[in-house]
């Protein structure tokens, strides 16, 4: 994954589990222990993996939960260049 010229993150392989991470935090968003549960890895894992994700041009923010909950992470929108699945 890198960014192209027109500033477009290129979207990770269908089917690895990088693309999984990015889906899950999609939308509404994830927990390290949703993730950690979804991926079958360690939080520290989790953790180095957004840590990819950012140096990749992914914005990933976390929103703070409330009272004893996790906070959940999710992917800030940006333009992403899609892969076409191979036949």
């Amino acid at each position: 994954m890198t960014i192209n010229k027109k500033n477009e993150i290129d979207a990770p392989k269908i089917g690895t589990k990088e693309a999984t991470l990015v889906s899950a935090l999609t939308g509404k968003g994830a927990s390290i222990t949703q993730l950690s549960e979804l991926l079958g890895w360690q939080p520290h894992t989790i953790r180095a993996a957004f840590t990819r994700l950012r140096q990749r041009g992914y914005n990933i923010e976390r929103l703070k939960a409330e009272g004893d909950a996790s906070s959940m992470f999710r992917l800030k929108p940006a333009p992403v260049k899609r892969r076409r699945a191979k036949a």
